[in-house]
């Protein structure tokens, strides 16, 4: 009987004790559950989320881009990042294309450097600038500060190609992704450029604004309609349509009063050569969802970002999209409506 009785406790002290394994194994199982995947991250340049065939981690290629009407229809503009808008001799402007994410098969005419890209080179943390030329006076500050590895038709002319049936200078072309394997070649540890705006929900602040109308010379105006596919482009008082028959437009406008200076430098006619002042503060307008707000760029150094703040000192915040950035001298007109 006792010997009965000791084999039933054993059999029930084995039972308990492979129940209990049971429970202790499942609970570690629970524990060793793998993390949610991080969120994705948005293209630097735009805010974005990518999409097909997009890199958010490659280098930032920036290009000078004709802005005369008889370089235009321009090609691969609907392609950019972010364009900046800048002034050169005579009162004309031209722009300063930026690729980061997306890419673009074709992109010209390719004109020539001047001094302010060198400022605006820094913004990207190192940068691959493509354009056709300049004079020496002129790229030596972009050589020597802007970090950039510097592709230039003249020093590079199998990068480049001529489209005969436009005018000369006016048909230097080119290809994204063949300026960046170039640049690449030359610098390998160019990566992806930081956030040059912040971006988010709009403004409490913001004002209605259908149509912004500038004016840098007689010779060289341009204009911004709200519509419900963003800003669309005028330029010269006809709509700016590109080579692909696509017409401009953008995501955000930004508006920013600057300063110039007096390169020294000056055209076959005797014009000179202005430098825009990028680095400093002025007045600024944040144009995004049909409406503007009003406040202030500041940049202490040429090492340091751009930062745009309300009237309470806040972070203007753009929408997630294109931007275009207007560079409008003191004697620049800008006509809100």
């Amino acid at each position: 009987m006792h010997a009965r009785t000791s084999a039933l406790l054993g059999a029930l002290t084995l039972s308990i004790l492979a129940a209990c394994g049971g429970g202790s194994s499942g609970g570690n199982a629970q524990k060793s559950a793998s993390p949610p995947p991080p969120p994705p991250k948005p293209c630097p340049l735009t805010g974005k989320l990518p999409e097909g065939g997009q890199d958010i981690g490659r280098v930032t290629l920036a290009m000078k881009i004709d802005n005369v009407d008889v370089g235009r229809p321009q090609a691969g503009l609907d392609r950019a990042d972010l364009v900046i808008e800048q002034t050169v001799e005579g009162g004309l402007t031209r722009l300063f294309a930026v690729f980061q994410c997306d890419k673009a098969e074709s992109v010209g005419p390719v004109r020539s450097a001047r001094t302010t890209d060198a400022a605006l080179l820094r913004l990207f943390d190192g940068a691959v600038f493509g354009y056709s030329g300049a004079n020496p006076k002129a790229i030596a500050p972009v050589a020597q500060t802007s970090h950039a590895v510097l592709l230039s038709y003249d020093d590079n002319p199998t990068l480049f190609h001529r489209d005969n049936s436009r005018p000369a200078p006016h048909n230097v072309f080119t290809s994204t992704e063949t300026l960046v394997k170039a640049g690449l070649a030359k610098d390998d540890s160019l990566d992806a450029p930081p956030a040059v705006f912040t971006y988010g929900a709009l403004p409490a602040a913001a004002k209605p604004a259908r149509v912004l109308s500038m004016r840098w010379s007689p010779d060289a105006s341009a204009a911004w309609n709200w519509s419900p596919k963003g800003w669309l482009r005028t330029q010269n008082g006809t709509a700016d349509v590109l080579a692909d028959h696509h017409r401009v437009d953008a995501t955000n406008v930004v508006a920013l009063r600057i300063k110039t200076k007096d390169t020294g430098i000056r055209d076959v006619v005797g014009n000179p050569s202005p430098d825009d002042v990028v680095v400093g503060s002025g007045k600024a307008w944040v144009f995004r969802d049909g409406k503007v707000i009003t406040g202030t760029w500041r940049r202490p150094g040429l090492g340091a970002p751009m930062v745009l703040t309300d009237a309470q000192g806040g972070t203007i915040a753009l929408a997630a999209g294109s931007t275009w950035v207007e560079l409008l001298p003191p004697n620049a007109t800008l006509v809100i409506r």
